[in-house]
């Protein structure tokens, strides 16, 4: 049972059970039940700054005891994820079975099971080989009747799946021992709130600003240092990287949080329809001008923050026009005798370079010192590849629970193809990815098959392999062109503006795209 079990603990969570010696002097055994200790276990020790595990664990099991640490630095495949947490609770609890312990000790199950499943964000039902809940960890009020779950398990097929109660769906894992059941746990990942994205910082709450790789969190912590202050910010990164969610982070952690947040994709916008967007028009300026006029979207951010995406596509001469309304903070509408004064932070994000477009006069160097007075880049997901476990844990878990499907795991295979990927589209393609493997696999774990065909075939996307697509797709293969034609569905994504980058980047009409999809059968 010991081997048993400390074999699980060190293949499942990376757990060592060798603690230097130093640590010793401080942790002892526990006697009866578990004690768990986050560094740092004790004022006085040595190593007090620079402990190398993250979480210590002693418990005892009938006569064994048990002193294992979580370390800091871990095998990339040794990842702790809700999935894998649930896998430790089948193993205790099957090993806890097979050893027929004693009534005295399911207290220390109960204590162990309780402990991890908090960890693991889970609520869980544990029922004997009689049908009795012996153990639950729940946060909502649940009255699950054991009958019902022990008929609904006899409609079900195997020792693993999941059923449809009136309180959801619950993942269930029989404990079987010569062919006779024994025991049985059902799960599912705890309910959140609409519209809140889960995030594991507080700090971060109700924004999804996941990740751990150090340079990450050292532009978190230099994004709440300035949001309060009343500076222009330029955000620069990739397509993809989450610069409007950044700017939403931005403004909620700033003064002006109970003002609006307006924000405006100024490539998305006609060149003569930008102008009236942004600074309103009077009535009769021109025509089919709404009568009485029409305020524009700084006068809408009046009190809060306005967010130009896409800045480095504006055009040259409304970039003067924006200059002014940075410099003197009132804005003109268009057929306007008079200006409007306007209390506003303006927040830009580009995925341009915008020094190359100064020296190609595209864009006004005066306005590039206004707007970048802190310029934030924030990193493209290959530049941090520690990152990728974590996001695809965390989309998977969210979006399960949107599509009301029971909760997933990726197999090995499948997190080998996703981390060696180079995601081109960054996060918004790999949200993208996990959408489209929930969304088609019915099984318990997400298996390469159900991957889009540009990942399962290893391609990785060039942006250039497109250049001449409109003059040469005829000779191309059809396999090839609609796998070229899902990657960037899976960069941009379905949206009819998606579709119109899309068709841009491929040169070809919108209908045509179009044409291509229904050809190819791509939704």
């Amino acid at each position: 049972m010991r081997n048993n079990l400390i074999d699980s603990l060190q293949e499942t969570f990376g757990f060592v059970t060798e603690l230097q010696k130093e640590c010793l002097s401080f942790i002892s055994p526990s006697k009866a039940g578990y004690h768990v200790w986050s560094p740092p276990c004790t004022p006085t020790c040595p190593n007090i700054n620079n402990c190398p595990y993250d979480l210590i664990l002693s418990f005892k099991i009938e006569k064994n005891n048990f002193l294992v640490a979580l370390p800091k630095k871990r095998s990339k495949n040794l990842k702790i994820t809700p999935a894998s947490i649930i896998k430790f609770l089948q193993i205790v609890l099957e090993t806890s079975f097979a050893s027929e312990q004693k009534t005295n000790n399911i207290l220390l199950l109960e204590q162990t099971l309780q402990f991890l499943a908090k960890q693991s964000n889970i609520e869980f039902y544990l029922f004997n080989n009689k049908g009795q809940i012996i153990l639950s960890q729940n946060s909502s009020f649940v009255q699950l009747s054991p009958s019902d779950i022990w008929e609904k398990l006899g409609d079900a097929n195997g020792s693993e799946g999941f059923i449809k109660t009136q309180w959801g769906n619950f993942y269930y894992h029989l404990f079987v021992k010569n062919d006779k059941p024994i025991g049985l746990i059902i799960w599912k990942i705890k309910s959140f709130q609409k519209n809140v994205n889960f995030c594991p910082s507080s700090k971060d709450y109700s924004f999804a600003i996941i990740g751990k790789n150090y340079h990450f969190t050292e532009i978190k912590k230099l994004i709440r240092q300035i949001a309060a202050t009343e500076h222009t910010i330029l955000l620069q990164g990739e397509s993809g990287t989450g610069k409007e969610l950044f700017a939403r982070y931005i403004h909620h952690l700033s003064p002006r949080k109970d003002g609006p947040f307006i924000a405006i994709n100024c490539a998305a916008i006609p060149e003569n329809l930008l102008e009236s967007e942004l600074f309103g028009y009077e009535d009769g300026s021109f025509t089919g001008a709404r009568r009485g006029g029409k305020p524009g979207k700084f006068e809408l951010a009046n009190g809060g923050t306005i967010f130009l995406d896409e800045i480095g596509d504006m055009p040259l001469p409304l970039q003067a026009k924006l200059l002014r309304v940075l410099e003197d903070r009132q804005v003109e509408r268009i057929g306007a005798t008079i200006s409007r004064p306007v209390d506003i932070r303006v927040i830009a994000a580009t995925n341009k370079n915008l020094k190359e477009l100064i020296d190609a006069k595209l864009f006004r160097e005066d306005l590039f010192f206004r707007l970048s007075v802190f310029p934030v880049y924030i990193p493209a997901l290959r530049e941090r590849r520690d990152d990728i476990l974590l996001l695809l844990d965390f989309y998977l878990k969210n979006i399960c629970l949107e599509q009301d499907k029971p909760f997933k795991i990726f197999s090995p295979e499948t997190i080998e193809i996703l981390q060696n990927y180079s995601w081109p589209g960054n996060i918004r393609e790999l949200k993208n990815v996990v959408t489209y493997a929930v969304s088609l696999c019915k099984d318990d774990i997400i298996t390469p098959q159900y991957l889009p065909k540009y990942l399962q075939n290893g391609v990785s996307f060039n942006k250039y392999q497109f250049t001449n697509v409109k003059s040469e797709h005829s000779f191309i293969e059809d396999e090839q062109l609609k796998n070229q034609l899902e990657i960037l569905l899976a960069k941009y994504g379905k949206s009819t503006q998606s579709k119109k980058l899309i068709a841009q980047e491929l040169g070809i009409s919108l209908a045509t795209l179009y044409r291509w999809l229904k050809k190819y059968r791509i939704r």
